[in-house]
């Protein structure tokens, strides 16, 4: 099976790209930093958020419990443009709405990459891999 990957110069790139809306462009660093999955990041709310401590807190379905895992500050300051200023409500979204798996597949394969290589190709993955 081969798994899609990322250069994190690619991923600079694409960050950085003010065409890309701000949703994706926060999706995509969020997924890069490795400890949430697509479908979690895509049901997060706002507040879910501690931007000021790097952090978000996912509610596993298979642990019970919440779970604090640390975000980057490159990911927080992407999530805190596409919150533009909201505090509640979907996190990753556009014009209100929570962005699909389907649309945020379709915005990644149009910058040329699959939505799943942001998340295989981070510095979690990496460390998975020495260890």
């Amino acid at each position: 099976m081969t798994v899609a990957t990322i250069s994190e110069e690619r991923l600079n790139e694409l960050l950085t790209n003010r065409y890309i809306p701000a949703a994706h462009r926060a999706l995509w660093a969020l997924l890069w930093d490795g400890e949430v999955r697509l479908n979690e990041a895509l049901m997060l709310d706002v507040r879910d958020f501690d931007l000021k401590g790097r952090t978000v807190t996912l509610e596993y379905r298979v642990k019970p419990g919440d779970h604090v895992v640390p975000i980057s500050e490159r990911s927080a300051g992407l999530l805190r443009e596409a919150f533009a200023g909201e505090t509640a409500g979907p996190a990753i979204h556009r014009f209100g709405r929570p962005l699909s798996v389907r649309a945020a597949s379709v915005i990644a394969r149009t910058h040329g990459v699959s939505i799943h290589a942001f998340r295989s190709s981070g510095p979690a993955r990496q460390a998975r891999m020495i260890d």
